[in-house]
């Protein structure tokens, strides 16, 4: 399978490439342009939701947007801003942690609770079928592995590139691309398919069905920084730029970590993870994240894990 998948995906591969070196070709030559105009500070993540910002996540499991959910519950039902969920696949390597089961398979109930997971926080959602690496996690493929089979069932990020042309978010948010939060390469892989995908929506040269080119102002990073994970070096590696306060109240005299909370009862498959989730609230008292400039922190989706 993976000889057919590398034969079968070449040319599509190659592409990918040339746009990411052509990609960083500009960052090279933006760095060599001389003085640059001194611009204000941008507006905080915080800033942003209470302006009404249209907020954009791409991740790859359902249950995922838990990780940030935080934030999604002030934009979505505290504030009303528009929200899509981009999830790439439907977690059908996961567990079915139900006493009934899963019927008729794994995949078409993750998908329900992702689709009811999406209207709790009032956000429309695309719901890809993209693979995903079954448990244990032992036997996970390598990231660059697995980004060749997505390639070959249909290259995710020109179909992300034309999410964020047709929904034009304010603010776009992934994982870090290096760890992704758990170390899961799918992660890593939605958070560099993602990147790559606000570079092609903002690239005129690329048509897709007569939609306008649009360039996401901004990108973040979702990041885990949470003191326990650092104490044992399986936080992300990348230093947070700033933080939104989990604990302010969102909706109903609850805190927006609150919210998360309550939502995450969606999963009900994964009732070991979001058992955990719920149990640690606690510890979330901010979400941390990391404003990428996606033009000049490159990640290569088929870069072979370190």
């Amino acid at each position: 399978m993976r000889e057919d998948v590398n034969t079968r995906g070449t040319a599509r591969f190659r592409a990918v490439r040339r746009l990411l070196a052509g990609s960083l070709a500009l960052a090279f030559l933006a760095g060599c342009a001389g003085p640059q105009v001194k611009r204000e500070a941008p507006a905080s993540l915080e800033e942003l939701v209470d302006a009404g910002a249209r907020m954009m996540w791409v991740g790859a499991h359902p249950d995922d947007e838990s990780m940030v959910g935080s934030i999604f519950a002030k934009a979505g039902p505290g504030m009303g801003n528009p929200l899509l969920f981009y999830v790439l696949n439907h977690g059908d390597g996961g567990e079915c942690n139900l006493p009934e089961g899963c019927h008729p398979d794994v995949k078409s109930v993750r998908a329900e609770e992702m689709k009811h997971a999406a209207a709790l926080y009032r956000a429309d959602l695309v719901l890809e079928h993209y693979y995903n690496a079954p448990l244990p996690v032992e036997s996970f493929p390598p990231r660059d592995e697995i980004a060749r089979i997505w390639l070959e069932q249909g290259d995710p990020a020109p179909k992300i590139a034309r999410a964020i042309r047709t929904f034009r978010p304010d603010v776009l948010i992934t994982f870090d691309p290096d760890h992704g939060f758990t170390g899961h390469p799918e992660h890593q892989l939605a958070s560099r398919f993602a990147t790559l995908a606000v570079r092609m929506a903002a690239d005129p040269a690329l048509e897709m069905d007569d939609l306008a080119p649009f360039r996401v102002p901004n990108t973040y990073y979702a990041l885990n920084r949470y003191w326990p994970f650092v104490m044992l070096g399986r936080a992300d590696p990348y230093p947070y730029s700033e933080t939104f306060d989990a604990r302010q109240e969102c909706l109903d005299g609850m805190t927006c970590r609150d919210v998360m909370a309550e939502y995450t009862k969606a999963h009900r498959t994964q009732a070991r993870d979001m058992g955990t989730v719920r149990k640690a609230k606690w510890m979330i008292r901010h979400v941390y994240l990391y404003r990428v400039d996606p033009w000049t922190e490159i990640k290569d989706p088929y870069e072979p894990a370190g």
